[in-house]
């Protein structure tokens, strides 16, 4: 005997509306119910995670103002102006952002490598920032350390963002005196 093939097309859509009565039951709260646990810590890092963060800080630092020294000394001051603010840590590419223009020995110079330098200057410098703030989360984060936290003795103070809506934002700061 031979199936129409309609019914091969229907035997899913069947098997789909019968699906949703076959629900299980949910189950009754018992009146011997074991004592609800104890509260989950709270979300903090393992005491590794300080260690890390700044390891991952120096690295980016380190990488970030490595790439802009070695572009300082391949390069001379006559052929790239602002190639010798890039030895200086951190501030060094936005001195040398300062100082994006055509270079002494092509005075007529095109303007697409001069945009392409200001933002391989402007990734360096946000880079060696950024590694800095993330040093900088590494020693101020708080961690699990198996006992329960410290309530803070004398004032505190610390920055939050604020938010002014479409487009605008803010920092504010809060403290405890």
């Amino acid at each position: 005997m031979r199936f129409p093939s309609r019914l091969f097309a229907v035997l899913p859509l069947i098997s789909l509306t019968f699906g949703s009565v076959a629900h299980a039951e949910e189950p009754l709260p018992s009146e011997t119910a074991a004592p609800a646990a104890a509260p989950p810590p709270a979300d903090v890092p393992p005491p590794a995670a300080r260690t890390n963060a700044i390891v991952a800080g120096i690295a980016t630092t380190a990488v970030a103002y490595g790439l802009a020294l070695s572009a300082s000394l391949l390069v001379e001051e006559r052929d790239f102006r602002g190639a010798k603010e890039l030895r200086i840590p951190v501030a060094g590419p936005w001195l040398s952002l300062a100082k994006t223009g055509c270079p002494e020995s092509d005075p007529d110079c095109s303007t697409a490598p001069l945009v392409i330098g200001a933002i391989l200057t402007i990734f360096d410098g946000v880079a060696q920032a950024g590694g800095l703030g993330i040093i900088g989360e590494g020693l101020f984060l708080r961690t699990s350390s198996g006992r329960p936290a410290q309530k803070a003795e004398g004032p505190t103070v610390r920055a939050v963002p604020l938010n002014f809506g479409k487009g605008g934002v803010g920092l504010g700061v809060l403290g405890t005196f």
